[in-house]
Order: C-alpha cells, then structure tokens, then sequence
C-alpha cells in the first residue's frame, strides 16, 4: 500500500476538512498526518493512531521561555526569537519527519506547511508527488502581508504536481494569479442522520435556540450579531460554539449589551461532539463579512453542517454562500454589512415557523446532493489520476 503523508499547521484535533479527507485516503493508503502542538497543549498526544486507521503524529513547538523574552526590549529582535525562530524550528521537525516518513505523496494542507511539503518530495533524487491543498485565498486574508505572501506562494507552488482549492469562484482567482485551473473540493460535511444524535443537554431559559458556531475572530460579524440580536428583542436564546482572539470583546459586549441571559459561550467543542450542540437549534449563522477575498469567495463548511442537520441559515449574501441558500431555499440572505436586515432576518425566522419548517424539509432534500460522501470521489479520482501519470 502506498503512503501519504500530510502536514497541517495546527494540532489536528478540530480539523474538520483534513479529517474528511485522510478518512477518505485511508482506505486506498498508508496516512499519516504530521502536525503541531503548542506550548501549552501537552495534554495531546504526541502520536496518535485513529479508529479509521490513519495515524497523527505531532511535533512540539519548542517556545522561548518567559522570562527570557521579557528581558528582551527590542521588539523586532523579540518578534524573531519569540515567533520566527520557534516557528522555523518547528518546520524543520515536520520536514525531518516527513522524510522519515518517506511517502509516495506529500499533501500539504495550506501555505504554512507547503514548504515542508516541497522540501521532503522535491528536495532528493527521487522526487515524490506534491499536492498543495489551499484551504485560505492567502493573497488577500486577514493579517496577512499580500505582496510577501503572494511572492512566496507563486515560488513554492512550481513545485506542485496538483492543486485544491475550496470552491470554483477560488479555481477562477488561482488561474487568473497562476494560469492554470486547479481542482475544486468542496468542504461539505460528512452525511449522517441527525435523529440518530443525542442533543447536548445545556440550562439555557428560552425554547428556541439560535446557534453560531465557528471561530470568535475578526470578520466573522459577531459583534454585529449580538447588536442585532439585543435590537431584535426575542425571547430566545444564542449559543456561541467556539473560541477565538476576541471572545473576551464579544463577552464584554454580551454584559454591556444585557444578555447574560440569553447569550452562552460554550469554548472550544471537539469535532465529534459538534453534532449534539448542531442539533438544538432553531436557526443558524453564517455571517461573514467582505472584508477580503478569502472571505468574499468563502464556501463555509458551518452551511453545510447546518444543512445535514436541517438548521435553516441566516447567511451574508457573499457569492458561494447566497448561490446554495437561493437555489436551495434553506435560509435568508441579508447584505454582509447592514445590521439592520440581520435583526430583521432573526425576527423573521423567530416568527415565522412556516417559513423555517418549510426551509428545514427544504434541507433534507438538499442534503442528499451537498454532501462529502459524494464530493470525496473527486479527491480519490485526483489521486488515481497522479498514479497513473
């Protein structure tokens, strides 16, 4: 059996999508999925075999220690030896166990880990398959530096035997900035029968749940939501599934607001256990705001987990979102930047039950087509198609 090995820039823990998709491999290759582990993540394993058959294995990140840094004034010297450095260190881990690996195809998931990638299938006589899994537009994302960005992608994807992108609006940008069209792989979710779940079991007041679930970070439009939210005045309640950088702002906000009762923060929920909390709600969210490409172009899985479990959606009318929920007819689409069409649109769905259960039939037919189950055929006929040539 032919090897595959991965590399992803995070602890593999919460990884959706490169889940799905090692799942997927597994059954026609040895994988394994090389990642990170932070500092103050030592509770996770440095190697870890999965049911399914795959095998993470981890690298810890060696930091500069505290009370070094804080002696270290220069803040250009501190940004090296305290974030660079650690970071370059941490590559050349992956890169050495990738070669130990010795894969007949290296799969790198993003830009951040598309050097180790290259480096381990090109960097020997006998060249390996190279496959460049872009799950962000990096040219145009929040806090990233395009011109650096752009110059060192443009490098290391010559290297490249294929490329994935999210969804065909991003297949377009890819060929206009490289000129050549890559493949779409969409990030659907997993097909299931959400009676089967058992629903989390939470102290919230109200009988109708609105739920958001995702990261709590910059361009997400979760202030605006919770405005939005205390404007539209319902007895209801709304459960944030997730953490992020501005989750002490967005609980801040929740207390000045009033909304204690209403509002609950869960933290980080793991991957398995996202389906119970999925399943209590009402109506969901997905209101990304255009503040870049990477947004603006953005398919979310969060639509597609609503869907499977017929969780009728509020969503920003960004194109790949807006296409699924028009056609389909599963939620309402308010303009990415007006607050006061969002507070309209959850009065409407509080209110209007009809509407929401007709969009909830409406989703489990819409399931049966947007589904990883079908869309991972793609990513094998990929794979088969690198063997061959």
């Amino acid at each position: 059996m032919k090897k595959v090995t991965m590399f992803v820039w995070n602890n593999f823990t919460n990884d959706a999508r490169v889940t799905r998709e090692a799942k997927t491999l597994q059954s026609h290759y040895d994988v394994t999925v090389i990642a990170k582990r932070e500092n103050n993540e030592r509770h996770i394993l440095l190697k870890q075999s999965y049911k399914e058959g795959y095998t993470a294995v981890r690298k810890h990140k060696t930091e500069l220690p505290n009370f070094i840094a804080d002696r270290i004034y220069n803040n250009k010297l501190k940004t090296i030896l305290s974030k660079h450095m650690p970071n370059a260190f941490l590559m050349m881990k992956m890169i050495q166990e990738g070669y130990r690996q010795d894969a007949d195809i290296y799969h790198s998931h993003d830009l951040n880990t598309l050097i180790q990638g290259a480096v381990c299938a090109k960097l020997r006589t006998d060249k390996r398959i190279l496959i460049f899994d872009a799950h962000e537009v990096n040219t145009s994302r929040t806090n990233y530096k395009a011109g650096l960005v752009g110059t060192i992608e443009k490098f290391l994807i010559r290297f490249t035997n294929r490329t994935i992108v999210e969804n065909e609006t991003r297949a377009t940008y890819h060929e206009l900035l490289y000129g050549y069209r890559p493949m779409s792989l969409y990030n659907y979710s997993e097909y299931y029968d959400i009676d089967e779940v058992e629903a989390v079991d939470l102290p919230l007041k109200y009988d109708k749940t609105f739920i958001y679930q995702g990261g709590l970070q910059e361009g997400r439009g979760l202030e605006r939501l919770l405005r939005a939210f205390w404007q539209a005045d319902i007895p209801a309640n709304l459960l944030m599934v997730g953490d992020g950088k501005i989750r002490p702002q967005l609980e801040a906000l929740t207390r000045s607001l009033n909304l204690q009762d209403k509002v609950t923060f869960t933290g980080r929920v793991p991957y398995e256990s996202l389906r119970s909390y999925t399943k209590i709600a009402y109506a969901g969210f997905q209101i990304l705001e255009n503040v870049n490409f990477n947004h603006y172009s953005a398919s979310s899985n969060k639509l597609y987990e609503y869907m499977m479990a017929h969780i009728p959606v509020i969503a920003t009318d960004l194109p790949e979102i807006k296409r699924v929920v028009e056609k389909e007819g599963i939620g309402l689409i308010i303009k990415h930047d007006s607050e006061e069409e969002l507070t309209a649109a959850i009065r409407k769905m509080f209110e209007d039950e009809a509407m929401r259960d007709q969009m909830k039939a409406q989703m489990k037919i819409s399931k049966e087509q947007y589904n990883w189950e079908k869309e991972k055929q793609k990513l094998l006929n990929l794979y088969q198609d690198l063997e061959v040539d």
